[in-house]
């Protein structure tokens, strides 16, 4: 399949690239002027051929057992950027909760040189934990860094003092990512490149390394996650940086566009925003171009063009923020959390493995050393027989989400807490990391039969007699325990929804010879999950043997697992001979957005006859598979006050951006200013704050509080269902609440025990809806509600609608689920 032309300015004809763009460059290929030149030396992003490999050392010795060997070890505080070493100092940044710093330290024993104070701290948000992302460059006696707000600037590498600085959003117009700048600087001569984005042919810049003055910028494209690197080709430098929309090839030092070429990728985290050049040999590129799948192609001159040929695509790596190898002819990555070998000539799957875990790698004298999201340290051969480790060491016990750095002999590492130095020393045998067995329940029923079966012949005929005496998928025994099961001629299958968390997978066991999966695990004998299957890492199916079906926010179709004390909800139960209300649907214009959309608005059975006057429920969301009209009808003039419930669209961008990024005030402002004075003069409301509500869950939740403390005179009643709320929503938006002048608030709050939550990127929305709890129960506000032994999306939610009004709107003599606040 032939692709469009690249446009090339000024490159000769004789140019035959090969690109691999997925944060690598090959071996052989590269050489960078004005980096340190010594070849012991990892000094800035990738290493010293920024193609995390390390030169030339010789670690290993065929034929002998190894281990790993802790030098020196010490706190740290988060933050995701490499450690780069040169001249005996290793260089980092990180955060303390209070300031982001450059930190120096002694390479040999950890000791601090000095460390350089650049900002208060780039708090976490949306999955990501605090501190900064961008990796420093040690050379000429310098070090440069990029903060996460902008702050560029070079350092004395002696002495820590600032040499100059500049702020690429301030001075240079730069559009900040989502998560900050995370782009790592490349040095050229005199050339310090960053890839900044913003209008204008400024998504990449060149800043003169003595003085911080800009040399030139270039490109109209969009920047989030990438990094450039430099290469020489055929005697000639060479300047590869991705964009959101093109890759650019580039003398770095005027900046003058060799070519640039339209990949066509899409935007997402694990797509083109985190995609870096990475070249191969043989004049190929490689593209991670889309989360689902990369792309080979293969680039050749013609006349005055370059075009691209498309080698093959792959499915083996993709969905991954790790930076894959090339080495030997195989490219070694991440797909998904599976690492996995692609002969770089087909494209074809090698071997794939769940071993040692998600993660990050380089390479060192042939052999993959890799860090693993749970903190271990691992080494394995690389090669295309399989993974087969040959040392391991549980070396953190945070997070961590750096790669490995290789200096004179040795692997520095660093975790969200700690930072480290291992030698990889001779071992009289193999000492591996034991395993543990995950999904195995021993002393189970269950678990005796799996024994059986595995000891049996026939293994087949046992299965199928189990199997025709079960009433229900999955089981459930008298203990508590869920037994998951699949039977089908698959290579892998594991588990997805609410019971592993957000990207997170299970994986199932196998019975040895046989098409019998399993995976058991305690659940509260309330309990209700989704749940859904992966096979061999790409189809997700409902589970065949359940017919409990559903369609989970995020998660998508799913199946539902139910625990025997689970009780099914009657509100949500349609009654033939309740008289419903009426959905009023009136188009509304507003005056800050100048735009129009149309709002939903439940009106009670009688309200048309009656003359009276109703509260009002205000719903940050529209009515779309909601069941809440449902829960109204039933419940209304007999649990609950009879009310005016009225849902609101999104009127600008939804989701994140809307109710908590960039557009919350205005959003809020036309929710507080135009909806509400609206529907209280179309409409025969209370117009008080005792009889308005404000209603949401997630980030409908998060608003909800938001609007009803930033007006504190306006609303008298909240309601949250797993409100969206992190440490740096706390930081930001804590005060409201701490500093609140509210007398008298009813609030409902809720959140599941097994809500939206990714255990190796370090957040869990039901732990931080406790944490909300704990600042409303600080200041004196009761709730109720709490915890519940569910998961997350509309299914969850919907089963205590009735709570949430009968909380709020509670009839007659009723009990009155709030105490509102305490003193």
């Amino acid at each position: 399949m032939k692709h469009p032309p690249i446009t090339k300015r000024g490159a000769r004809n004789y140019l035959v690239i090969t690109i691999i763009v997925f944060l690598q460059m090959s071996q052989g290929l590269l050489s960078v002027s004005g980096a340190s030149n010594d070849k012991n030396d990892w000094p800035g992003w990738r290493g010293p051929n920024m193609n995390g490999t390390a030169d030339g050392e010789a670690v290993f010795e065929k034929g002998e057992n190894y281990q790993l060997k802790v030098i020196w070890q010490k706190a740290l505080g988060s933050g995701y950027s490499d450690i780069s070493i040169a001249g005996g100092v290793a260089v980092t940044m990180f955060s303390d909760s209070t300031n982001d710093f450059v930190v120096a330290l002694n390479a040999e024993d950890g000791a601090e040189f000095w460390r350089f104070r650049i900002d208060s701290t780039y708090m976490g948000h949306f999955g990501s934990q605090n501190g900064p992302i961008s990796t420093p460059l040690i050379a000429d006696d310098k070090v440069f860094a990029l903060g996460p707000r902008g702050h560029l600037f070079a350092l004395d590498l002696k002495t820590g003092r600032k040499v100059w600085s500049s702020h690429l959003v301030d001075n240079h117009e730069a559009a900040t990512p989502f998560y900050g700048f995370t782009t790592s600087p490349v040095l050229y001569n005199n050339a310090l490149v960053i890839e900044t984005g913003g209008p204008e042919h400024n998504a990449i810049t060149a800043f003169d390394k003595n003085t911080g003055e800009l040399l030139w910028r270039v490109g109209n494209d969009r920047v989030s996650y990438q990094s450039p690197v430099i290469t020489t080709l055929n005697n000639q430098p060479h300047l590869f940086c991705a964009g959101g929309k093109y890759v650019y090839g580039l003398e770095p030092e005027s900046g003058n566009v060799l070519w640039q070429y339209g990949h066509g990728g899409s935007g997402g985290a694990f797509g083109s925003a985190s995609m870096s050049p990475v070249i191969l040999p043989d004049n190929k590129i490689f593209l991670t171009y889309k989360s689902s799948e990369s792309v080979l192609l293969q680039l050749q001159t013609d006349a005055d063009t370059l075009s691209a040929q498309e080698v093959w695509r792959t499915k083996a790596i993709k969905k991954s923020y790790t930076v894959p190898l090339y080495h030997d002819g195989y490219i070694y990555g991440y797909s998904g959390a599976f690492l996995s070998c692609v002969d770089a000539a087909t494209g074809k799957t090698v071997w794939k493995s769940r071993q040692p875990g998600d993660g990050f790698l380089i390479v060192v004298d042939g052999h993959l050393v890799l860090t693993t999201k749970k903190g271990t340290l691992n080494i394995a051969k690389a090669t295309p027989t399989g993974y087969s480790e040959l040392a391991g060491l549980e070396l953190f016990e945070q997070l961590c989400w750096t790669p490995p750095s290789f200096a004179n002999g040795k692997i520095y590492a660093r975790s969200h807490g700690e930072i480290a130095c291992v030698e990889v020393v001779p071992a009289d045998r193999i000492t591996l990391m034991e395993i543990e067995e995950q999904g195995v329940m021993p002393g189970s029923e269950f678990a005796k039969f799996i024994e059986r079966v595995s000891a049996a012949e026939n293994k087949t005929e046992m299965i199928d007699d189990f199997m025709a005496t079960q009433k229900q998928m999955p089981l459930v025994d008298e203990e508590g325990m869920v037994h998951f099961l699949f039977r089908g001629e698959v290579d892998e299958v594991a588990l997805v929804g609410d019971v592993s968390g957000m990207d997170m997978e299970l994986s199932m066991n196998r019975v040895e010879d046989s098409d019998l999966y399993y995976y058991s695990m305690p659940l509260e004998a309330d309990a209700q999950l989704n749940y859904a299957l992966l096979k061999n890492e790409e189809e997700r199916v409902v589970d065949p043997l359940n017919p409990n079906k559903v369609n989970a926010l995020w998660f998508g179709e799913s199946s539902l697992v139910t625990m025997p004390q689970w009780v099914k909800p009657q509100h949500l139960k349609e009654q033939d001979e309740i008289i419903a209300g009426r959905i009023d649907s009136v188009l509304f214009k507003s005056a800050i957005s100048d735009s129009s959309r149309t709002l939903e608005v439940y009106l009670p059975s009688g309200y048309d006859s009656s003359k009276g006057s109703y509260p009002v429920a205000y719903v940050h969301g529209t009515i779309g598979s909601s069941k809440i009209p449902t829960t109204l009808n039933n419940l209304m003039g007999r649990q609950i006050q009879t009310a005016i419930v009225v849902f609101i669209p999104p009127f600008i961008q939804r989701g994140y951006r809307e109710y908590l990024g960039i557009n919350k005030d205005t959003y809020a402002r036309i929710f507080a200013e135009e909806i509400v004075p609206f529907i209280d003069d179309k409409y025969r409301t209370r117009p008080s704050a005792g009889s308005r509500a404000n209603l949401g869950a997630f980030y409908g939740g998060f608003m909800a509080f938001y609007t009803t403390f930033k007006y504190p005179d306006m609303f008298g009643k909240l309601g949250m269902q797993t409100p969206y709320w992190d440490p740096d929503e706390e930081k930001k938006h804590g005060t409201l609440i701490s500093g609140s002048s509210i007398q008298m608030l009813d609030i409902y709050l809720d959140w599941g025990k097994y809500d939206l939550r990714n255990a190796l990127e370090g957040w869990d929305m039901g732990e931080y809806a406790q944490s909300f709890a704990r600042i409303l129960r600080e200041k004196g506000f009761d709730f109720q509600g709490g915890e519940v032994n569910e998961g997350f999306g509309g299914t969850s939610w919907s089963n205590r609608t009735d709570k949430v009004f009968e909380t709020l709107f509670p009839i007659g003599n009723g009990v009155k689920a709030s105490a509102g606040k305490s003193n």
